[in-house]
């Protein structure tokens, strides 16, 4: 499994707190790197089992979005395009070329927006919990309860993630 820490981001919405993975290699030879984005009350740290073993070989983000966990929220309302902005501005930040992003409920609607905003960025969808919405990018739809997922039992989702994550 590959350790985890925490960083900050300055996004639109002010800093931004996030969870992150790398491979034990320190980045080379790793695959596109992988954005997890969190249900409504949840935050980054929700997805630390998911990261530490999705991270081995590839790095890993999972950020509290704006007004959540320990990320400021400098808008008055949180939106879903507002957030797409914020996790966009990361992506940019990082200076990532191009990311696959896994959503969980909220989170898997601000992955729809920011593919729709950003297609050259968003490369594939990993998403549970959430309304079929159209879109050109591939995607994976988890058949699995989002409090499993956030609770750390994701032992049995995580070989499916990556083999889809890694098809050519």
């Amino acid at each position: 499994m590959a350790g985890l820490r925490r960083m900050y981001i300055d996004c639109r919405s002010g800093q931004m707190h996030l969870t992150t993975a790398y491979p034990p290699s320190g980045g080379f030879d790793e695959r596109t790197p992988l954005v997890l984005l969190h249900a409504d009350g949840g935050t980054g740290a929700d997805f630390s089992r998911l990261a530490a073993l999705l991270g081995v070989d590839r790095s890993v983000y999972a950020p509290d979005l704006p007004g959540s966990g320990a990320s400021d929220l400098r808008e008055s309302r949180a939106t879903i395009v507002g957030h797409a902005g914020a996790i966009a501005d990361l992506i940019d930040q990082l200076r990532l070329k191009q990311v696959d992003l896994l959503g969980l409920a909220r989170g898997a609607a601000i992955a729809y927006a920011l593919a729709a905003a950003r297609p050259e960025v968003a490369r594939r969808l990993v998403v549970a919990a959430e309304p079929d919405v159209a879109t050109a990018k591939p995607v994976l739809r988890l058949d699995v309860d989002v409090a499993a997922l956030e609770s750390g039992a994701v032992d049995a989702v995580v070989e499916s993630i990556r083999t889809f994550l890694d098809r050519a």
